[in-house]
């Protein structure tokens, strides 16, 4: 686990945790290679991974390293928020939403 061994080797480690998958496609790569698919059953099932991972890196973390929780799920970003606040490690976790295939772009993003 690279939590681990950045403990061990005494290095600072960020890690992108990203929640979302193109779930269609990604079972339907799976069938055609005949192999299991890497995607989670059920929402539920996803919810519990992502915030297992979460409770394990930020629990490990060191003052140095970082962690970007990128997730449209509030009660993963709240998770996060109290997990890194009891750890002490809050400013060291930061926050972005992913733009998805049903999130519409607005406006000028070149302002």
């Amino acid at each position: 686990m690279e939590v681990r061994c950045s403990q061990y080797f005494n290095y600072n480690l960020g890690i992108k945790l990203i929640r979302g998958a193109y779930m269609n496609e990604e079972r339907e790569l799976a069938i055609k290679q005949k192999v299991e698919s890497p995607v989670h059953e059920t929402i539920e099932e996803t919810h519990a991974c992502y915030n297992a991972n979460l409770n394990v890196i930020i629990n490990n973390m060191k003052p140095g390293d970082a962690l970007f929780v990128g997730s449209h799920n509030v009660e993963s970003v709240e998770l996060a928020m109290q997990l890194s606040s009891a750890k002490g490690v809050r400013n060291n976790v930061f926050f972005g939403q992913l733009m998805g295939f049903s999130d519409q772009v607005t406006g000028n993003l070149a302002n």
